[in-house]
């Protein structure tokens, strides 16, 4: 059993929403309104966010990132990647067993 109680949503907010601000920041530098509205939403959901279930559109939608046809500066790319990767492991953690033994 764990001693600590892993919270997704209190990540997402503390962890995922600052990536998102960036990313609002870079398509804010790069003159993006699309890819500004598009990260607002994903920023939006993450910090609105009440269960580890409103989480899921989220990175369903975040997911199509890569999908959507932006042109992505090379430091909005990297925050990008830096977003996903954090993400991939809270839904890595949501999906892990208690404990390691059967």
């Amino acid at each position: 059993m764990r001693d600590i109680q892993f919270d997704p949503v209190e990540y997402a907010k503390t962890a995922l929403v600052p990536l998102a601000d960036e990313l609002i920041a870079c398509a804010d530098a790069a003159g993006s309104a699309e890819q500004q509205l598009y990260f607002g939403k994903i920023r939006a959901g993450l910090a609105s966010a009440a269960n580890a279930g409103d989480l899921i559109e989220v990175f369903f939608n975040l997911s199509a990132a890569n999908f959507m046809g932006f042109d992505y500066t090379p430091e909005t790319a990297l925050v990008l990647d830096r977003l996903l990767e954090k993400s991939e492991l809270l839904a890595e953690a949501q999906g892990a067993p208690e404990t390691g033994l059967h």
